[in-house]
């Protein structure tokens, strides 16, 4: 197994943070906010980065957001200047932050704080410009991709520092502590629609059209997309917070994708590896099936924990193998939910966020 499981202990000085990041009950960024905020010698305080950038379904609110981005953007800016001056933190920790800007940045480092982004991601130049530029800036980029400390320099071009902390699961969200009862969908997925979980989900369609399967698909974009799929197949909006995984739990099947196709400007880049879902159907005691990864082969084993596939076909063969095999289900799904309790948590995976920001604060960060 890879060592992104082990637990680091933390310095036991005080360290202050500035956290900037969403505050949505089920958000990563709350989840690691709330997970530093327990650790010891962690003094943290937080500018919520969704309060000044609602996210809306109508059209025109939509395009009322678009059109003052930038001064939303500027009200954001304001708001953690104010935090910087009366909490006089060590670090300004940013997860992901679509609405800082380089010049930002690099006015916090001239102020001698060490500033820090955790990016969630597959790639820091798929948000847009902003973005890309504002990420070179930070002195630590934290990544939650085992492939983006080599490819910093080489496929995204920076020179500043990346390591590597992977995504975890929130106890307080996704943990339960005994197997599902009732579970009256065949198959799940709780995903945002993406064109390759569409091409996926219609090839499992065709190759298992001559069966009878509850499937069951909850996350925003799909709706729009229900004509193209099984009559009987259920469409839902997006699930956040305990409900997600207390919906994860009523499949007998869970389906874990990956992006692996991203193609920015014309130029391909390395693609996902796990997601979230990597840990959370875990935790939450679900029998799941994940796209093979070279990364996922090193998180669970394949054989006895977390089966793998390549494609729809695969995928297909997996769920017809495995949905009359309950008792072999409820094996897999024990054997992975203790691969990954504890170690996997996000609480886990903050202390070793805290390790790398103490490396860098003590000067032996060397891009």
């Amino acid at each position: 197994m890879a060592p992104y499981g082990q637990s680091m202990k933390p310095a036991s000085h005080e360290v202050r943070i500035l956290f900037v990041g969403e505050t949505w009950n089920g958000s990563s960024a709350r989840s690691m906010r709330e997970a530093l905020s327990r650790c010891e010698g962690v003094e943290i305080d937080d500018v919520g980065e969704d309060l000044y950038f609602p996210q809306y379904r109508s059209i025109q609110l939509r395009a009322i957001n678009r059109a003052i981005r930038s001064f939303q953007r500027k009200e954001l800016e304001i708001a953690v200047q104010s935090k910087l001056e009366s909490l006089e933190p060590d670090v300004l920790m940013v997860y992901k932050g679509n609405g800082v800007s380089s010049d930002f940045i690099e006015k916090t480092k001239k102020r001698g704080v060490l500033t820090v982004n955790v990016f969630p991601d597959y790639s820091p130049h798929v948000y847009g410009a902003g973005l890309r530029m504002a990420m070179g800036s930070y002195d630590l980029v934290i990544s939650t991709k085992a492939y983006h400390p080599d490819a910093w320099c080489k496929t995204y071009g920076y020179t500043n520092r990346c390591v590597c902390v992977p995504h975890g699961y929130d106890p307080a969200v996704h943990l339960w502590d005994e197997p599902p009862r009732e579970q009256p969908f065949d198959v799940v997925l709780a995903a945002t629609w993406r064109e390759e979980y569409d091409e996926l989900l219609r090839g499992f369609a065709r190759v298992t059209s001559n069966l009878s399967l509850r499937v069951v698909v909850v996350g925003s974009g799909w709706t729009t997309q229900r004509s193209s799929f099984p009559e009987d197949w259920e469409f839902l909006g997006p699930i956040v917070g305990r409900s997600y995984t207390k919906f994860l739990r009523q499949g007998k099947i869970a389906i874990a994708p990956v992006t692996t196709r991203v193609v920015i400007a014309g130029r391909h880049q390395p693609g996902d590896e796990d997601t979230t879902r990597t840990y959370e159907l875990a935790a939450a005691y679900c029998f799941f099936l994940h796209k093979r990864t070279p990364f996922a082969r090193t998180v669970y084993d394949e054989g006895r924990e977390v089966p793998m596939w390549d494609d729809s076909e695969e995928l297909a063969s997996l769920v017809m193998h495995y949905l009359p095999r309950d008792s072999e289900r409820r094996v897999f799904a024990a054997a992975a939910h203790a691969r990954a309790v504890p170690d996997y948590s996000i609480p886990s995976r903050a202390l070793q966020v805290l390790e790398h920001v103490r490396q860098a604060r003590n000067g032996r960060l060397t891009p």
